[in-house]
């Protein structure tokens, strides 16, 4: 492609000879006749000292930037005279080291594409490029801001940026303005604008300049990565504003804005410049940011964004400002805005929380995420750059795109920021603490999850969001874009690179060799708040806040080792639970779980025991423990367990003194749709009484019928709360009370971890039969070998069972397939029998269902599907091995069912509590896979809701066994591994109905006991 040449001139080193004087005076020359003005007065240099001193100052700052004598300089063939001030000579006396630039080429060439003078800085100059390389075709390499500035006057660099960049605006936008009113040709204009410095020292930009030069400033912006849309950046022109109130008003304008297109647009205001001279004065927004949160506390303690501590803290020195105007601190508090106009006072104003309601960070599959309250701003309003264009600068120039999400996920989650890394682990049950030569991998599986949350909750606010894929994607396919046209793009490839996933794109290799450079237009890093409050108020006197520190400072370390000392110890704990069916049990061990941060948690079994010298055992742990917690549940008429009576009774009655004035706490579970509810719970509350033991909390009432977990929840929040605000109550204890929402949240969640290491294996019965014969066979032959010969030799009930009636299980030569081989190792490695017999027998008698069906000869589906074998077990998915002794506790259905061959039917009529109810966290979870929306708010309304929950089981009981009836959408989309974590083991009851009504009419039999026979033949 060629591009028209104009009147951009390069200075390389190859520009000028060092013989060529003549060439070098018509050149200047003939640039001072082209700008249009006057050569300027030299200053006297005929003393040989002062030259003396100018030839040392100007050797010594060629030294401190040895680049200078390979650099070149790329400017127009107008602004060349800003940068040859002085005649020859002068030059040679300024800057002597600028002859050694000199080579063989003795004319200026022109670089035709109009990037005008290329900087060092204030970027750190080729990040991963070749400093030896130009920034386009034509060899163009950068020069320091230094060096310009000490060939030019501030005027003299005014003109030349001016002129630069409008010969650019002309360029790019000159055939799109043709014909609008005002619109000058771009020698015309070109004047204007010098005569206007001429006069003035400055010159103002029409609307469509601002906005062109605004949009380039993106566009060579090396750090921003969505610079793919800087054609479509608005101007939102303020610079008639004068006052701090109609800054702010501004401001406020410019947030209404970009939240009513769902932050979609990009939209910059542009405030009144700053004027040109030595000292520019210009309008300031004091913020980082429009929107920010404020930081509140001293050194690790505090709450909000740690990364504005500082500037809240210099709020509240120099301008009185201690927080929301309703005096209650959050974690998410708007910053209020600090303008400054022109010439005026800075003021602080107030930011309504309604102008950008921030976004709430949630995730349809992780609901615990929500319990963390994590939130975030809706759009960045960036305010700590100034925007330079055409030699004007603009120090109050707040603009906004939109939010990527790994943005939202640094801010979350780096170290110095809000930290929610480990948090995010807890709430979703992962491990965090990794073992030695454990990677913790765990950091990138929340990361993941996180920025989906991101992604969706801001979607979900209808609120433009991007990911990073798609991001630098763009990005990439747009730096192609210019690098074939426009034939330069200047990129910091560790600022363009996403900091997840970063090496799954082409722009991760492609960008490598990137060059990052200073073009102007430009956005350039303005003044701190902090230089702005130096600059206004002066430094902070802090001599007598050192002094009174310093006398302090040895007091407070002594006094804080000896308060750590017992503040750090952790409270021994006993927790006695008494539990019939084991769901008491389980809601023990979450307890424990719960309380092991911050205390030595033991447990005692009140019912694991019968023997007094077992039974005694218990009672060291319960003797030294500070708090006791009893956790019973309800057996018969509102009784103690029967298997407990023993413990309680030796406890209570002959041991009672050990409990004496002891701190206590009982939580009892029962069913209120018996007579006596938590008549255990009781009992043992008036058993304390009588020891003269103190009951810390009002005992707590669990009822199967309404949902146990939401009153276990506010019964431990209580305990702990009360804990922690006891006199002596530890610093673990405190701190566990504050991260409470973390720790109940990870107990209760832990089960979704669990549904995923669950294993199910499904086998047809036809398989199953197959592997049973074949397993005798095997007993009776000895080996496989005989029973490939011996076929068709067994015969069950009358029915041919031969290799040939096995259909595909098995191919024509006897060939086993690789389910029958699976069944038969399962067999053969069982540990939940005694030998091979029994399982084999166990199969062929009790499976009549599979063995001996004359439905299934017939090849029914409904028998098949009644009779389908499942084996559960427990993968370890790299973790540590569960015990079973905590599996029996936390999950007894899992206990219960795992490493055994069982039908289907016989799972759910045998093992399955499918009258209990379903519990409030397997709501939640089953509206996640609920194919209906109206199944799906239903569900999510039970799981959220306490109230609403209690009473749909108070009506309808809301059991498991009519799961699919009351929600038909949930059909063939619930595991087996869900319902084996969810759901409630059946468990032994004292009696049993045994009559029927057909056959007995109005009487009732009921089973009480039963005598087991065995009769040996000899």
């Amino acid at each position: 492609m060629k591009f028209p040449f104009s009147s951009c001139k390069l200075f390389n080193k190859n520009s000028f000879t060092s013989n060529d004087n003549s060439s070098r005076e018509s050149l200047t020359e003939r640039t001072r006749s082209t700008i249009g003005f006057e050569r300027p007065k030299l200053r006297n240099l005929n003393d040989t000292a002062d030259k003396a001193s100018i030839d040392s100052k100007d050797h010594a700052a060629v030294d401190r930037h040895p680049t200078l004598t390979s650099i070149s300089l790329c400017t127009t063939q107008d602004a060349s005279d800003a940068l040859r001030e002085h005649d020859t000579n002068a030059m040679r006396l300024r800057r002597p080291s600028l002859t050694s630039l000199s080579s063989s080429r003795s004319v200026a060439e022109k670089c035709p594409f109009r990037h005008g003078t290329v900087y060092a800085d204030p970027y750190p100059g080729y990040v991963h490029g070749n400093p030896k390389r130009g920034i386009c075709p034509n060899g163009c390499r950068p020069v320091m801001t230094l060096d310009v500035t000490e060939l030019e006057s501030p005027r003299e660099m005014l003109l030349r940026e001016a002129v630069e960049f409008i010969q650019l605006y002309y360029h790019e936008r000159n055939d799109e303005m043709q014909g609008t009113d005002g619109f000058l040709p771009c020698e015309e204009r070109i004047s204007a604008i010098k005569e206007s410095i001429y006069a003035t020292g400055t010159y103002v930009h029409t609307f469509d300049e601002l906005q062109h030069g605004a949009r380039v400033a993106w566009r060579n912006a090396p750090k921003c990565s969505n610079r793919k849309y800087w054609q479509q950046l608005k101007l939102l022109d303020q610079r008639m504003a004068t006052s701090n109130k109609e800054i702010f008003d501004g401001c406020i304008e410019h947030l209404s804005k970009a939240m009513s297109s769902g932050v979609t647009e990009a939209y910059i205001t542009v405030f009144q410049p700053a004027t040109p001279g030595k000292e520019l004065v210009g309008s300031y927004i004091w913020n980082d940011q429009l929107l920010q949160y404020a930081a509140y506390g001293n050194g690790d303690c505090h709450i909000g964004d740690p990364k504005n501590l500082r500037f809240t803290e210099m709020l509240k020195e120099r301008f009185g400002w201690d927080g929301p105007p309703d005096g209650v601190k959050g974690e998410h508090d708007y910053l209020p805005l600090i303008v400054q106009a022109q010439g005026a006072e800075p003021e602080l104003f107030e930011l309504p929380q309604e102008c950008a309601r921030p976004v709430q960070i949630h995730h349809p599959r992780y609901p615990e995420l929500t319990s963390l309250n994590m939130q975030w701003y809706p759009v960045p309003v960036v305010c700590a750059l100034d925007l330079t264009v055409g030699g004007i600068l603009y120090t109050a120039a707040p603009f906004n795109g939109w939010y990527a999400t790994t943005e939202v996920l640094r801010d979350l989650t780096d170290e110095c920021r809000f930290n929610m890394l480990i948090p995010v682990a807890k709430a979703l049950g992962m491990e965090t603490d990794s073992k030695p030569g454990e990677a913790p991998l765990w950091k990138d599986e929340v990361m993941h999850i996180l920025s989906s949350a991101i992604y969706h909750s801001f979607k979900s606010a209808k609120i433009a969001i991007i990911d990073h894929h798609t991001l630098i994607d763009l990005f990439w396919t747009w730096y192609r874009e210019e690098m074939q046209t426009r034939k330069y793009c200047p990129v910091n490839w560790k600022w363009v690179i996403p900091p997840m996933s970063s090496s799954t794109n082409r722009a991760y290799l492609g960008l490598s060799k990137a060059q990052e450079y200073t073009l102007k237009p430009a956005y350039l890093v303005g003044a701190s708040p902090f230089q702005l409050e130096i600059k206004h108020f002066g430094k902070r006197d802090t001599s007598q806040a050192m002094d009174k520190l310093m006398k302090c400072v040895w007091l407070a370390i002594v006094f804080k080792k000896l308060v750590n000392r017992t503040r750090e110890r952790k409270q021994p704990v006993a927790i006695v639970y008494a539990s019939v069916t084991g769901n008491a049990a389980k809601y023990a061990s979450d307890l424990g779980a719960i309380l092991r941060s911050s205390c030595n948690v033991s447990f005692v079994d009140a019912c694991g025991a019968n023997a007094a010298e077992d039974i005694l055992e218990g009672f060291p742990l319960i003797e030294v423990a500070t708090l006791v917690i009893f956790v019973t549940s309800t057996q018969g008429n509102g009784e103690l367990p029967s298997l407990a009576r023993k413990f309680f009774s030796i406890l209570f009655d002959k041991n009672g003194i050990i409990l004496r004035g002891k701190h206590c706490a009982v939580l009892g579970f029962g069913s209120s749709s018996y007579p006596i509810f938590c008549g255990a719970a009781s009992e043992l509350s008036k058993m304390l009484a009588k020891v003269d033991a103190k009951e810390v909390v009002p005992r707590g009432l669990c009822d199967s019928v309404k949902g146990e977990g939401p009153t276990f929840y506010n019964w431990t929040t209580n305990l702990i709360m009360q804990l922690a605000s006891m006199n002596g109550a530890s610093r673990l204890m405190i701190k566990l009370s504050s991260d409470m929402k973390d720790s109940i949240s990870s107990s209760l969640v832990k089960v979704r971890s669990m549904v995923n290491r669950v294993k199910v294996e499904v086998f047809a019965a036809k398989e199953v039969e197959t592997s049973a014969a074949m397993s005798f066979m095997t007993k009776r032959s000895g080996s496989m070998g005989t029973i490939s010969r011996r076929r068709s030799s067994l015969d069950t009930n009358g029915r041919r069972t031969s290799m040939d009636s096995f259909g595909s299980d098995s191919s024509v030569d006897g060939t086993i397939s690789a389910s029958i081989e699976r069944i038969i190792q399962i067999i053969s490695s069982s540990s939940t029998h005694t030998s091979n017999e029994e399982i084999l027998e166990g199969l062929v008698k009790s499976r009549e269902d599979i063995i001996s069906s004359v439905a299934w000869a017939e090849g029914s589906e409904e028998t098949t599907r009644k009779t389908s074998v499942v084996k559960i077990d427990l993968q370890s998915c790299g973790n540590e091995q569960i015990p079973r002794s905590e599996l029996a506790v936390s999950w007894p259905l899992l206990s219960k069912s795992l490493n055994s061959l069982m039908s289907l039917e016989y799972f759910f009529e045998k093992h399955v509590a499918l009258e209990s109810p379903i519990s409030m966290q397997a709501c939640l979870d089953l509206s996640e896979i609920a194919t209906s929306q109206k199944d799906r708010a239903v569900l999510k309304g039970f799981g959220n809701n306490n109230i609403v929950y209690e009473n749909m089981c108070s009506m309808t009981g809301l059991k498991w066994i009519n799961l699919f009836d009351t929600f038909p959408s949930l059909s063939k989309q619930v595991t087996i591994n869900f319902l084996i974590c969810y759901m409630k083991p059946n468990h032994a009851r004292s009696y049993s109905i045994a009559s029927c009504k057909e056959i007995v009419g109005s009487e009732l039999h009921v089973v009480v006991g039963s005598t087991h026979v065995t009769r040996h033949v000899q």
